[in-house]
């Protein structure tokens, strides 16, 4: 049976829930376009980004993990606070690692290396993760 977008999504999002990484967040774990505007949490957003209906469905899947950017000298200059999108980026790439097939009717790879992005319009920066999938039904 061919997937959804948001059933991808929601298979996604059910292999984030009570992950080491989930765990490790501030904030919550969201489908993209659902994060509360003003949060200031760590929160996980997992977007739909393309997907091919053939005979095997294949496509990619982003995820952008939001950190709040810190003042470290008091003096309202905000920067990257990169200790901690460093260890989030480390935690990004052990539950991708994590991801076999025996949890999954899913085969998934890092299409790219995790990095991390800004959003300067929020004082914040997020680490993006980009898997490419394979649906084996």
């Amino acid at each position: 049976m061919k997937k959804t977008a948001k059933q991808v999504q929601s298979d996604i999002i059910a292999l984030l829930e009570g992950s080491d990484l989930a765990a490790a967040i501030t904030g919550r774990v969201y489908r993209a376009g659902v994060r509360p505007r003003d949060s200031k949490l760590e929160d996980l957003i997992v977007i739909f980004t393309t997907g091919a209906s053939d005979q095997i469905q294949t496509g990619v899947v982003t995820l952008n993990l939001y950190v709040p950017d810190i003042a470290p000298f008091d003096n309202a200059v905000f920067v990257e606070d990169m200790e901690r999108t460093a260890e989030l980026e480390a935690l990004c790439q052990q539950w991708a690692d994590g991801l076999t097939a025996d949890r999954s009717n899913y085969k998934f790879r890092l299409t790219q290396t995790i990095y991390t992005e800004t959003e300067a319009d929020i004082r914040q920066h997020f680490v993006v993760v980009k898997l490419q999938y394979e649906l084996f039904e």
